[in-house]
């Protein structure tokens, strides 16, 4: 293969040169914009500043600026703009091979078509879902859906309420505090708060809420899998550390494999319902299309011959 036409583009940067970054301009650049600009009179870069050209196609100073991270050291922003040209370069030499290569141009041309129909026509169907359609569902609508569907949502996991807290095992009062966390009465939970307000580095109470067990996950020093294998039988566990003492109390549970609580299923429910909704209205739009359509003659079917005797 012969090699491609001779490529005009800058030599590379030494490090003494400052280098193009987003605002910085060098005198080498103008110099090399300067000398392109005289044997390409006839160009009209339309003020732009072309920094490498291959066989009249040109790159400007403004395309490798918009590809450079911003704040970058001069040393590094010198390398990334030597790397940029490069690679376009590159990639230009190789485009205009396969140019001249590639003899089955309908072909290509059929599938920048349909790219483009399906690229226009997704950019429009985004444009009718936020003109038409609120991101907002309300928690009526969400309980309606859940109950109806509620073979949709199952755990795969268990779902616990409680509270768990991690605290020093230099705390004080610590066999106090391993008596109280087993209750759930308003007074013993009372005074949990205000010891863990003083001396836990977490206290975490969902007695009003479920969580996963596997929200706790890296939190204890116990096994994930232990606990759940010892769900059905005990609702209390401790573990330690040579630092920090962990202590979980399970209230309730909903085992792996049972329908999914409601406040657990909530973000998953709003995100389907929300795909319902926009794949009901892109259909009904392509209805009212389709039956304008055919009233006003833009649609025209061609009759089948039985159904015309």
């Amino acid at each position: 293969m012969n090699p491609e036409p001779f490529l005009k583009t800058r030599p590379p940067l030494s490090a003494g040169v400052s280098p193009i970054g987003r605002g910085v301009r060098f005198s080498f650049l103008v110099l090399l914009s300067s000398l392109l600009l005289a044997c390409q009179s006839k160009v009209n870069h339309e003020g732009r500043m072309p920094l490498a050209e291959v066989d009249g196609t040109f790159l400007y100073d403004e395309d490798v600026q918009r590809a450079l991270p911003l704040n970058l050291p001069p040393e590094d922003s010198a390398r990334l703009a030597d790397e940029f040209i490069s690679s376009w370069a590159e990639e230009e030499l190789l485009y205009q091979q396969a140019e001249r290569n590639v003899r089955s141009t309908a072909r290509i041309e059929e599938m920048v078509q349909a790219y483009r129909r399906a690229l226009i026509t997704q950019d429009y169907q985004q444009q009718l879902i936020a003109q038409n359609l609120s991101d907002e569902v309300s928690e009526d609508e969400e309980r309606q859906f859940y109950e109806a569907n509620k073979d949709l949502f199952v755990l795969k996991e268990p779902a616990i309420k409680g509270l768990f807290i991690k605290v020093p095992r230099t705390a004080p009062d610590l066999a106090e505090l391993k008596k109280w966390y087993r209750n759930n009465d308003d007074a013993t939970l009372e005074k949990i708060e205000k010891y863990c307000f003083r001396n836990a580095v977490i206290y975490e109470y969902f007695y009003d809420r479920w969580l996963l067990l596997s929200d706790l996950d890296g939190k204890l020093k116990a096994n994930i899998g232990d606990l759940k294998s010892n769900l059905q039988e005990r609702k209390d566990f401790e573990s330690s550390d040579n630092e920090f003492c962990y202590l979980l109390h399970i209230e309730a549970f909903e085992p792996e494999g049972s329908t999914q609580p409601f406040e657990l299923a909530m973000t998953e429910i709003a995100e389907m319902l929300g795909n319902y909704r926009q794949v009901e209205l892109i259909r009904q739009v392509k209805k009212d299309l389709y039956e304008h359509g055919v009233e006003t003659g833009r649609v025209k079917l061609k009759k089948n011959k039985e159904n015309e005797e």
